[in-house]
């Protein structure tokens, strides 16, 4: 690197490291530091005005154009931008799926109208978003939903159900698949809408699951009515529009947004480095057995060691998808790649924390003897959904094993 480009890189740097202790909440990253239960209103309040602080600073918004709200930088400053923002931790963002999904399915299908009305929204925080997708009856298998939109004049009228369903209690606004046409083929009779969770008819209630949260949610839809305007992409062609979301879901397409958002770590006490195992190396490390840490025994050491290896090289697999999505190269299809290696490995950290604390790991949150309060046991339970949500690893396997190594079906 020049000299030049090197001061510019440092100045940039410091800039970053400048803004982020004069914006960062008080006492933050320290044991002082108490952070909003979560999913509270607290944590979603906390989430918005990180989410428009970032965005005012003009750290967000990257590969998005002006006209939607987005900013022009040259990508040395994105990457700088999300090695500082991990690097220190920040503040979770909103619950919302918007600048993972929503803004990616939008840039790809929406109107210039829709773009410029919900984009810049969406990036600023003001508004959250979650997905209508999964039905009792159509999780994995999403073309076979049930619930119907019916056309009456400039209106469509919705009625069914949604289920698990992510980011439910605070969002404004949701995406929605639904069947528009019994008679046509399939993914030949589906329709993408985009809907006001305030409109009449629509009702929201907890799902709880194995941690105790209620994380995901269940979605009525009574008579609903949804404006023709709503409609993304064309009618009967909502398959396509659902594919792109999924895509986005899966190659985790928001990481880059996730990580300006602020979701690189809560409390400010996890930071991703060193392949996103530090707490791992910290708990072995103040974990004894027979005298010793487990961080002294060599084959801890290793397996840990590979867990980071195998972190860093699906974090490179991701920005180089993302590139490629980008650049219209992907068929979208090795999104699946992406999705299951992050959720595999999720799990695979997740035991290895079990067994490092041993007997500990059948003590939850509440407890007053359980590790780190109970976060590690959280975490390797909340694992196991992974391997669920954004399509079952079953089924990403089937789509690597077809669409893209070609093998029939079994």
């Amino acid at each position: 690197m020049v000299t030049g480009e090197a001061e510019q890189t440092e100045a940039f740097r410091k800039e970053v490291r400048d803004w982020l202790i004069a914006n960062l909440p008080e006492k933050w990253g320290t044991p002082e530091y108490v952070a909003p239960e979560r999913f509270s209103q607290e944590a979603q309040d906390l989430g918005i005005s990180w989410t428009k602080r970032l965005y005012e600073a003009g750290y967000t918004g990257f590969n998005v154009p002006k006209e939607y709200g987005g900013i022009e930088r040259p990508g040395w400053q994105q990457a700088i931008l999300l090695e500082e923002l991990s690097r220190r931790g920040t503040p979770p963002g909103p619950q919302s799926l918007g600048q993972l999904m929503v803004i990616g399915t939008l840039m790809g299908w929406a109107s210039e109208e829709q773009k410029k009305r919900f984009i810049p929204k969406i990036l600023s925080g003001e508004e959250s978003w979650c997905e209508g997708f999964s039905e009792p009856n159509a999780g994995s298998d999403l073309a076979n939903v049930q619930t119907t939109a019916v056309r009456d004049g400039d209106e469509w009228v919705v009625n069914g159900q949604k289920c698990w369903t992510s980011m439910w209690k605070f969002a404004d606004w949701s995406l929605l698949v639904t069947k528009t046409d019994p008679n046509a083929p399939r993914h030949r009779n589906l329709t993408y809408f985009i809907f006001d969770t305030t409109t009449p008819g629509f009702s929201r209630r907890p799902l709880q699951q194995m941690t105790g949260e209620s994380e995901f949610g269940e979605m009525f839809f009574d008579d609903m009515r949804v404006p023709h305007e709503n409609m993304i992409g064309e009618e009967g062609r909502g398959w396509y529009v659902a594919m792109t979301t999924l895509a986005a879901e899966r190659s985790g397409g928001g990481g880059a947004a996730a990580a300006a958002m602020g979701l690189s770590g809560y409390g400010g006490l996890i930071v991703r480095t060193l392949g996103g195992v530090d707490s791992l190396i910290e708990l072995a490390k103040k974990t004894k057995r027979y005298g010793k840490s487990l961080w002294d025994d060599v084959t801890f050491r290793q397996r840990i060691v590979q867990i980071a290896i195998e972190n860093q090289a699906s974090r490179y697999y991701g920005t180089r998808l993302g590139i490629a999505m980008r650049k219209g190269t992907a068929s979208g299809n090795e999104a699946s790649i992406a999705k299951n290696s992050q959720a595999e490995q999720r799990k695979r950290q997740g035991d290895m924390v079990m067994e490092i604390i041993g007997a500990y790991s059948q003590l939850m949150r509440g407890d007053p003897r359980a590790i780190d309060g109970g976060e590690q046991v959280y975490n390797m339970i909340r694992s196991r959904g992974a391997t669920i949500e954004m399509g079952t690893s079953e089924i990403n396997r089937n789509i690597i094993a077809e669409r893209i190594l070609g093998l029939p079906r079994a």
